[in-house]
């Protein structure tokens, strides 16, 4: 019975690694597009990539000696590696400890360290799917998990402008090593998005401040979920209290942002749009006292988005705050 029970125990192992080898990460072949590269669809791009997805703070190294951590020049040439002695190291502020290796590339379109021999499509499923231009499965540190929501005509935006960038050719990396059981993690993770994806109308104020909420990653971050979980908690959506490790000493609490009188119930739209007005140019600041939250790129965001992200946080059912715990 042992060597039956222990036969089919292998079989199943075998079948499970065979699955996994040949159909993992789940993807769809990338799209066979060109995206036309117009001035005005260039310029959707940038505002996107700088202030609203904030693509650059990801892939450039960041200035935390001012308030927010503006991104530093060259934007978009990716930045240090995560390490096992990454906060040892004083580099990636906002990121523990990595298991393993993990470098964030160069976005720009330089033809050997970049997304230069990439083509139009593998760059929208790497960015939607979680996908890379070699069929492998992208780390979630990517929030392409979020990114699936972004509409179609954005994403060709995107990779509109980050055609239109400065090529910058920088140093070689090492590739990507993650300890177990998270390397066998990442394939798993990774879904083709389906069928056309639509923003809704700016009119729509509601609806189109949940689309921005939602590719902006306020969602993500300002709503409280278990600790390595993608998932938020059931009924406290954007009600904040998440708490994020600006170094090993200094931990941040999102703010609320429903309308609890906790969060956002005695603001104004104008109050609002001003909060972010107000932190346009970076000040000068100490680790201790700065945040993870890059405000002068959100400042550069329109007062008709600003605004729309007001109603939408208005229109969500008020809950009190409270912390996570750590």
């Amino acid at each position: 019975m042992a060597k039956v029970l222990a036969l089919v125990v292998a079989v199943f192992a075998a079948l499970g690694l065979a699955y996994y080898n040949l159909f993992l990460p789940r993807q769809q072949p990338a799209a066979n597009i060109k995206v036309e590269i117009t001035p005005e669809r260039v310029e959707r791009g940038r505002y996107l990539v700088i202030n609203v997805l904030q693509c650059v703070d990801c892939h450039s190294e960041r200035d935390w000696g001012l308030y927010g951590g503006p991104p530093q020049e060259p934007v978009g040439a990716g930045r240090a590696c995560l390490t096992r002695d990454t906060e040892a190291a004083g580099v990636n502020v906002g990121q523990e400890n990595f298991p393993g290796v993990l470098c964030i590339r160069n976005i720009t379109p330089d033809n050997d360290t970049g997304l230069g021999r990439w083509t139009d499509g593998e760059i929208i499923r790497a960015v939607r799917e979680g996908v890379d231009h070699q069929g492998k499965g992208l780390f979630p540190i990517m929030p392409y998990f979020v990114f699936a929501k972004v509409a179609d005509a954005d994403m060709a935006a995107v990779v509109a402008y980050l055609r239109s960038m400065q090529p910058v050719r920088s140093a070689q990396t090492p590739q990507r090593q993650v300890d177990f059981p998270l390397n066998m993690l990442i394939q798993l993770w990774p879904k083709p998005v389906k069928g056309p994806v639509v923003a809704p109308e700016p009119s729509d104020r509601i609806a189109y401040g949940r689309y921005l909420a939602t590719i902006a990653r306020c969602e993500f971050c300002h709503t409280p979920r278990p600790m390595n979980s993608m998932e938020g908690f059931p009924g406290r959506e954007y009600a904040g209290g998440m708490p994020f490790f600006l170094t090993s000493e200094r931990i941040m609490y999102t703010m609320n942002l429903t309308p609890h009188e906790s969060g956002l119930g005695n603001w104004t739209r104008e109050q609002f749009i001003q909060l972010f007005r107000d932190r346009a140019v970076p000040r000068p600041v100490s680790l201790k006292e700065n945040t993870l939250m890059n405000w002068s790129a959100f400042a550069g965001m329109t007062d008709e988005d600003l605004g729309a992200l007001f109603d939408f946080f208005r229109s969500l059912p008020p809950v009190p705050y409270q912390q996570e715990p750590i």
